[in-house]
């Protein structure tokens, strides 16, 4: 008998090896998961069943061998305080984040728990961590990459509006991502020769001064950049675009079926899926720091005719053929 073989039979009682193990085997495990919106919120509700899906996929089912710990935000810093802490106080085995918001908030609240975001700008940007390939704090995940998407949509806005002069962006301060997207939208703004009119919106009634001053100030196009406050009212924001004939560019291909004219960005439901697959790994065992964090592993453009002729636009054919759906 080998040394370490004699060592564990020794401090063990021969009674209790079979079933200690199964205990452990079979033991329950825990994972948390932060949502910035409301729960009802429809969106936000598709990208947790896809993500529970997932995991059911890899083995992992809810009231057998795994509890998942829900909370939403609703939108609200202090709910997002308030929600980060009870799911800390739970000891989950791990945290998935759904926006930069809720990982700055749970980054700020717990430096051991491993936290993987679904959706983040650049993690080294907002601090997530000083490496992508070796995270260097308890959170990894999937990114953006708001430089790459702001330059591309103004190439897709000026297929439409060659001779742009002035585009506007609506988005979020109190998100850090979209306080770098913010930046990035301007540096692409300006390499193209554009003026960006920037309009940062704190609630759902800064929404139409916002597009109301977009308006005065002759903007050719709206870049309406993705939040859970933009999202949950994304159907106030494409009618009210609409009823103005403005040009507006969102992120998710939902809001394009939603009505808007177009969008371009992550496929967010596949970041869910993959955000499962890193959580297995960390149910498992393996350590935040050998995920790295990574790319997009593709954009999607839609394109909704029927809007494109509401507002009495002609989308070139040249757009129609790089688009993943097209709304007749």
């Amino acid at each position: 008998m080998r040394r370490r073989e004699f060592i564990l039979f020794s401090v063990v009682p021969l009674a209790w090896p079979v079933a200690a193990l199964a205990q452990t085997v079979n033991a329950v495990r825990r994972i948390g998961f932060l949502g910035n919106w409301a729960e009802k919120d429809v969106e936000g509700a598709k990208r947790l069943a896809v993500f529970k899906l997932r995991l059911q996929e890899l083995g992992w089912t809810e009231g057998n061998n795994l509890q998942i710990d829900v909370r939403f935000a609703y939108n609200s810093g202090e709910r997002l305080r308030e929600a980060a802490t009870e799911l800390i106080e739970l000891a989950p085995d791990g945290i998935i984040s759904t926006t930069s918001t809720t990982t700055n908030a749970l980054m700020n609240a717990t430096g051991n728990i491993p936290i993987v975001a679904a959706v983040s700008g650049d993690p080294v940007a907002l601090g997530f961590t000083k490496s992508l390939s070796h995270p260097t704090r308890n959170i990894t995940g999937f990114t953006t990459f708001n430089d790459i998407l702001a330059a591309k949509r103004f190439e897709m806005l000026q297929e439409i509006v060659p001779k742009m002069r002035t585009a506007a962006l609506m988005w979020v301060p109190i998100n850090p991502q979209q306080v770098l997207l913010e930046a990035q939208t301007k540096e692409a703004a300006r390499t193209l020769g554009i003026e960006l009119l920037s309009l940062p919106i704190k609630a759902a009634n800064d929404i139409s001064p916002a597009l109301a001053m977009a308006q005065n100030k002759q903007a050719s196009a709206i870049i309406v950049a993705a939040d859970p406050l933009t999202v949950a009212n994304g159907r106030a924001i494409i009618d009210e675009c609409i009823s103005m004939k403005m040009l507006a560019i969102h992120t998710f291909a939902s809001e394009t079926k939603l009505g808007a004219l177009m969008s371009y960005g992550i496929d967010v439901l596949e970041s869910y899926r993959r955000t499962a697959e890193y959580a297995d790994r960390i149910l498992k065992g393996t350590k935040v720091a050998v995920l790295p964090f990574q790319e997009p592993s593709r954009f999607t453009l839609a394109i909704n005719l029927q809007t494109a002729r509401a507002i009495g636009v002609k989308v070139p054919s040249t757009l129609l053929a790089l688009a993943d759906e097209v709304i007749e």
